[in-house]
């Protein structure tokens, strides 16, 4: 097999398995809190990837990073943990229908803010593919009201608030420039603590039936460690990183099928409709911002 090839297996495994965690994230919120959840999923990823340092006999780059990059992980695991926060609020108030193409949206947020902390221009065409792809937000939840119910307002407002945060955390994690398995390692470990510390401070259960345990796992693995290790060695073998940049295009579209399949969830018309409109407005503004930083513009 070509390098290119094993590029984009890579690759297809790592978008099979993120179209997978929408539904992972409720059924596992069935049997586990938010908060249980995010204890289960984040020791399962900073367990998976002290491992993935161990076999590599790289544990040592953890003691290698200076004072200053340890706090800019810990910094990072703060901001993720309250990303999970409003991120499974949404989940265990939404339909997955719902909130799994709003969530989408946090790369549109990340040029959004990129613009202002990074100074990175937007163009009016840009902002332009922005404001259609948000107009896709309203046609999924105004149209979803009839097969599922009026969408609640909260959850509403933890999934549009967790893009916010997401892109902030990757802005932030650009500007550390951290190596990413140690400083992974760390974040992913930071927001076990954070989540076990309101565990205890609530009084809630720290074990949990293996059963219930299990949908965490899945979503440590699948959601946070096994796609970051293959992403990262699908771009390390292909040829035209181009060629994989559209891939994760498909995710959403893959996850409305674990949808219907798993939860049983009736897929509204519009959520397709305007799952479509988001795709076509984020990847128009993404190749009309590729064009516009390209050499030759």
């Amino acid at each position: 097999m070509s390098n290119q090839n094993k590029a984009y297996a890579c690759a297809g495994a790592t978008i099979l398995a993120w179209s997978t965690v929408s539904t992972a994230f409720k059924v596992s919120l069935e049997h586990l809190t938010p908060m249980q959840l995010i204890c289960v999923s984040m020791l399962t990823a900073a367990l998976f990837l002290l491992g993935m340092l161990a076999v590599q006999r790289r544990l040592g780059d953890l003691r290698a990073l200076s004072g200053q990059q340890w706090g800019r992980a810990v910094l990072l695991g703060v901001m993720l943990f309250c990303y999970y926060v409003l991120l499974f609020l949404a989940y265990d108030t939404l339909p997955a229908q719902i909130a799994q193409p709003i969530n989408y949206t946090w790369a549109l947020m990340l040029a959004l803010l990129s613009a202002v902390f990074l100074g990175q221009k937007l163009t009016l065409k840009e902002f332009g593919c922005m404001l259609l792809a948000y107009g896709g937000v309203l046609v999924i939840t105004s149209g979803a009201g009839g097969v599922l119910g009026d969408p609640d307002p909260l959850g509403l407002c933890c999934v549009l608030a967790s893009t916010l945060l997401y892109a902030l955390f990757w802005i932030v994690n650009t500007r550390c420039a951290l190596p990413a398995l140690p400083g992974f390692a760390i974040c992913f470990g930071v927001t076990f603590l954070l989540a076990l510390v309101v565990l205890l401070v609530q009084g809630a259960a720290l074990l949990v039936p293996l059963r219930a345990a299990l949908g965490g796992i899945y979503v440590g693995l699948f959601e946070l460690s096994i796609p970051f290790v293959l992403w990262g060695q699908a771009l390390r073998l292909t040829s035209s990183v181009a060629r994989l940049s559209t891939l994760p295009f498909l995710v959403p579209f893959l996850a409305l099928f674990w949808i219907s399949l798993v939860l049983g969830e009736p897929i509204a018309w519009t959520t397709i409709l305007g799952l479509a409109v988001i795709v076509l407005g984020t990847l128009m503004q993404q190749r009309l911002s590729a064009q516009h930083r390209s050499p030759r513009s």
